[in-house]
């Protein structure tokens, strides 16, 4: 007869074993790039060609979105599998809803051992999010005084994040174009190449152990500011980027901006060339990280057991319809990039390109899935596995979206309601027919049945509530419990860039 002990201890060694024979993790995420901006998307300038590597290895998804064009609720939505109105992180520095579950905490459940090396952006700040390990990009984490920032200022002694060359920001004094400049310590004091470095000694700190591993190396680039050291910064001529029209009122709509919105708004012709040839070379930087950590993966013989992914929490305008960065519903901000490559002998891998619409919440799903776990009841998301793997004559093959405005792209058309409660006013865009989104139907007598529709959808979906995930045996993680204290002080303090600025603004009044 087996004891309650030895049959505990039998229990335990064959969950480790189960976990052991999972793969291992590595997902790369970017800050605010296009989904066109790789050689595997046929973009003409920059230069991506580890990105398009993993593209031919993998599976690239090209017409991938994100649910939210905004950082933190785009990346909520991402470890939740939950929509932004579910979760509750609505805007930048707005706490998750108490009793969300992030894909950390979920991982680790299950025997992985998880890392952090970049940006979580994730409020209260103070927390690990379900990390066993936490290098930041900046001070948030519980470990600031490992963070990049605190290394800038033991090595250089800098008070600033990104210092930069004297004399090298040709507009000093544009709310946009002051951005600009040429990082003033040697390439490998640079925050991106700082993340890789950490990611690296995490990959080797892992060697040798049957632990299974989730590492999320999160880079800011190629968010603002433009900011690079050589040779990236000088290594695309402006003169032969390739840039939108602007829109003949551009100086005026500019103009009509007050306060850092200002920054959002671009109608200089020049400066649109300079800041996207420094956007391509943070793009090319980060391309060369991933070669790194492709590399490095080979070096430690990890790669043939390691699913690698490749994402964007949201894309930037860079220049269309007069506008910069993000927060719009449009293909330049919505859009993202996405790459998997599973591990070796996955069904999904070899160079295959699915068209259907994937969210960003579909990840989550995916990712448990291809490690064989269970997806927690409440995740809104779907596991796009069998799609990528041949085909899935039920997909969804549609995203809905929200911050500012709502959205439904279904199939090839993309419906907006530049309002979150059906009274702003409607777009309407046939993708197949127009791409660079340049024809409101809106309006279009032929479509009022498709509009009507559409906008029944949205207004069902944003009344749709489930319940938080639920995961067996998962004790509620610390940082699942916010207090109402806390989570009023926060959105007093978020940034008033979103939706509920004017709450922002009025509870800092009554203060």
């Amino acid at each position: 007869m087996i004891n309650r002990r030895a049959f505990l201890g039998s229990g335990a060694a064959a969950a480790a074993l189960a976990a052991s024979a999972r793969p291992n993790i590595l997902f790369v995420m970017v800050d605010e790039m296009r989904w066109d901006a790789m050689g595997c998307e046929k973009h003409p300038v920059v230069r991506t060609p580890n990105l398009d590597q993993l593209a031919r290895e993998g599976v690239r998804f090209a017409s991938s979105y994100t649910v939210s064009p905004v950082c933190s609720p785009a990346r909520a939505c991402v470890f939740t599998g939950r929509y932004a109105h579910v979760n509750g992180v609505t805007m930048n520095g707005v706490p998750a809803h108490n009793h969300e579950i992030f894909l950390p905490s979920v991982l680790r459940h299950h025997g992985y051992h998880t890392a952090i090396a970049g940006k979580l952006h994730y409020t209260p700040t103070r927390f690990a999010y379900g990390f066993d390990q936490f290098w930041s990009f900046s001070s948030e984490g519980p470990t600031p005084e490992i963070g990049y920032n605190a290394y800038l200022r033991n090595k250089h002694g800098s008070p600033a994040k990104w210092p930069i060359v004297p004399g090298t920001c040709p507009w000093p004094h544009d709310a946009l174009g002051r951005d600009v400049g040429l990082f003033k310590y040697p390439k490998e004091d640079f925050e991106t190449e700082w993340l890789t470095d950490r990611s690296i000694d995490y990959l080797r700190s892992r060697k040798g152990s049957s632990q299974p591993w989730f590492l999320f190396t999160s880079y800011l680039k190629p968010h603002s500011p433009s900011v690079e050291p050589e040779p990236y910064f000088n290594m695309y001529d402006p003169d032969g980027m390739p840039i939108p029209k602007l829109p003949p009122d551009a100086k005026q709509a500019r103009a009509a901006q007050t306060g850092r919105s200002r920054r959002h708004w671009v109608d200089d012709e020049r400066m649109m060339r300079v800041m996207s040839a420094k956007y391509y070379g943070a793009i090319t930087h980060i391309d060369d990280q991933v070669g790194r950590l492709s590399g490095e993966l080979k070096r430690l013989g990890m790669a043939e057991n390691t699913l690698v992914l490749f994402t964007a929490d949201h894309g930037n305008m860079l220049g269309d319809r007069g506008r910069w960065f993000k927060g719009l519903q449009y293909e330049g901000s919505a859009r993202v990039p996405l790459l998997w490559r599973g591990p070796k002998g996955s069904k999904e891998n070899g160079g295959r390109t699915v068209n259907q619409v994937i969210e960003n919440t579909d990840l989550m799903p995916s990712i448990l899935e291809a490690a064989g776990l269970p997806v927690p009841e409440g995740v809104q998301g779907r596991s796009f596995l069998k799609l990528a793997r041949g085909g899935d004559p039920r997909w969804k093959n549609r995203c809905f979206s929200q911050l500012r405005s709502g959205m439904l792209l279904d199939g090839p058309f993309k419906y907006i309601d530049n309002s979150l409660d059906g009274t702003g006013s409607r777009e309407l865009y046939d993708l197949a027919n127009d791409p660079k989104e340049g024809r409101n139907l809106g309006a279009d007598a032929k479509h009022r049945e498709r509009v009507t529709e559409m906008a029944t959808q949205v207004a069902a979906w944003r009344a749709d509530h489930p319940a938080p995930a639920k995961v067996k045996g998962l004790a509620a993680p610390d940082y699942s419990l916010i207090s109402s204290a806390e989570r009023q002080e926060a959105v007093a303090n978020a940034p008033d860039t979103i939706e509920t600025a004017g709450r922002a603004r009025t509870a800092k009044k009554k203060r």
